[in-house]
């Protein structure tokens, strides 16, 4: 069912508090088992763990994590400048072959988003049944996104300025200040706008998160 940009901007603050917040810490500063910790968490949180072959479990050093987790490690913000297209395909394909072939599109945007944030803009299947475009076409559904955006953008700008006069619902009650500074960011409005195309997209049973 389609919600109001505003449930959805409320919504994705506590989302970023509760989870992603960590998750992007975790891969930017932790040491290699927190990073893995988090990939394992992040991966059963938004159920794109399939995508990584179980056989690779190996107890508490999270083993099946280490490949994908060399692969994030070996990218820099430098590589996404001006070719995230390019980026996410290079890096699906790195990844795919190292976990038997598998389709891991919508795995690789995650994973690259909680650990670049902008300008990657996640591949998500009910979102892309929201905007209509074919299965697997990266450009295509890049190109629509954007252009969808642009058609909301003001709209949500609006709604995220609103956030910090309802602090008191946000996740660990936090400070109005930072709920200002956090949702007047590029990045976060762009999931807000993530979370509404999920709930637009029509469903017949429950699916993974935005």
């Amino acid at each position: 069912m389609e919600q109001s940009l505003e449930y959805c901007s409320l919504h994705y603050l506590n989302m970023w508090l509760k989870y992603d917040r960590g998750y992007y810490i975790a891969l930017k500063k932790g040491s290699d088992d927190e990073k893995l910790s988090s990939l394992k968490k992040a991966t059963h949180y938004y159920k794109i763990s399939r995508n990584l072959p179980s056989e690779f479990d190996e107890g508490k050093n999270f083993p099946r994590y280490k490949p994908v987790l060399n692969i994030l490690e070996s990218l820099t913000r430098a590589d996404v400048i001006g070719r995230p297209l390019d980026l996410i395909i290079e890096t699906e394909n790195r990844i795919s072959e190292v976990y038997g072939g598998r389709g891991t599109l919508s795995l690789t945007t995650k994973l690259l988003w909680l650990k670049m944030r902008d300008p990657i803009i996640i591949y998500d299947k009910e979102v892309r049944t929201a905007l209509g475009t074919p299965d697997g076409d990266l450009p295509s559904y890049y190109e629509a996104w954007k252009q969808e955006y642009k058609n909301y953008e003001d709209q949500i700008s609006s709604v995220c300025a609103k956030l910090s006069k309802i602090s008191k619902y946000s996740y660990n009650n936090i400070p109005a200040e930072r709920i200002e500074k956090l949702s007047s960011k590029r990045w976060f409005k762009k999931r807000v706008f993530d979370v509404y195309l999920w709930h637009k997209a029509p469903r017949k049973k429950p699916s993974t998160k935005p």
